[in-house]
């Protein structure tokens, strides 16, 4: 397995087309990994039972403050 690492500090994006159960989330950077060309997308597909999981995945790790912030 090739663990890739992308440093970005632009937002990730989500987009699902309509009536699709899938949601694409893409990630834009640079690899930390000394290629010729660092400029890199991750584009990550999800069933939306997936995306259902993510999200409460995610929310487990984000501090109260944290998920205030975000309402």
């Amino acid at each position: 397995m090739e663990v890739i690492g992308v440093a970005s500090g632009r937002p990730p994006t989500v987009n699902r087309s309509q009536g699709s159960s899938t949601v694409f989330l893409t990630f834009e950077g640079t690899r930390d990994a000394k290629v010729r060309d660092r400029d890199t997308r991750i584009r990550i597909a999800l069933a939306d039972v997936q995306a259902v999981r993510l999200w409460r995945l995610l929310g487990e790790q984000l501090s109260d403050a944290e998920r205030r912030a975000t309402e």
